[in-house]
């Protein structure tokens, strides 16, 4: 058995995050030794820690509630604790015990990194994609867009309603557009809400003021589309799943915007 061992280091790959690598045993008489290491980390004002335990042989029940205490103080601090590389036995272990409901088990400091930014930085992460002007392609393509934003932490109900958006927004623009013109969909996903823009490119010159504003009066909801004509359902639909809506003109192109909330 190795002999028990904690060492705190900087983060490599991001210095938002200091890391404890505990060696050995974590076993009953180890709980102050955990709890001495994320005060130390504090008391230096850093309270994002990553608990790398690929060198940890067992998680004995006293320790394991230290560390849950531990992230309970760094989350009142507004910091967190990520639990990295644990053993497969250490992790089904901690999953049978409903652990999972509390930490988030990351397999590599890598995907610790990516864990901290998606949750602090709010940067989003954006997935772009060129469709050509054909309605074959787009069951696919909403499907795609619905798994990553599943995959993201979106419920079902939440990732059917950007499925049935992108839906028909790309439907709406290839049936609508000019010249079998490619249509553009950008799909930025933040931890709370995901910013998705549709544009379709006209073949031809711009569009009159008139047309325009005949355009962005009936897309914006200033006049409502009958619901009785199969034309303009679609985007009528999507107004009423998203939270923001708006269209804009820019040159020879058209771009529909909308911001779907996540339901929490």
């Amino acid at each position: 058995m190795r002999p028990f061992k904690v060492i705190r280091e900087k983060c490599p790959l991001h210095e938002g995050l200091t890391v404890l690598k505990f060696i050995g045993s974590l076993d009953a008489e180890r709980v102050s030794d955990i709890g001495d290491q994320v005060n130390a980390a504090i008391e230096l004002g850093r309270y994002f820690l990553v608990a790398e335990m690929s060198e940890v042989s067992f998680i004995s029940s006293p320790a394991l509630g230290e560390l849950m205490g531990c992230k309970k103080r760094l989350i009142e601090n507004n910091g967190n604790l990520y639990l990295v590389g644990l053993s497969t036995e250490n992790r089904n272990k901690l999953r049978l015990m409903g652990v999972g409901r509390i930490f988030d088990f990351l397999p590599t400091l890598g995907a610790a990194v990516r864990k901290f930014t998606w949750d602090n930085e709010n940067k989003g992460d954006l997935v772009r994609t060129v469709l050509p002007a054909a309605l074959g392609v787009v069951p696919d393509l909403r499907y795609f867009f619905s798994q990553i934003v599943g995959l993201k932490g979106y419920s079902k109900r939440d990732t059917f309603r950007i499925e049935a958006i992108i839906d028909e927004l790309c439907n709406n623009g290839i049936e609508h557009g000019d010249g079998g013109q490619p249509i553009e969909i950008s799909c930025r996903i933040y931890q709370y809400h995901i910013d998705i823009s549709v544009m379709n490119t006209r073949s031809g010159v711009s569009l009159s003021p008139e047309a325009i504003e005949e355009i962005r009066t009936r897309i914006e909801g200033k006049n409502s589309f009958n619901l009785n004509e199969k034309r303009g359902r679609g985007i009528e639909l999507v107004r009423m799943l998203s939270h923001e809506f708006s269209v804009d003109f820019v040159g020879a192109k058209t771009i529909i915007r909308v911001i779907k909330k996540k339901e929490v």
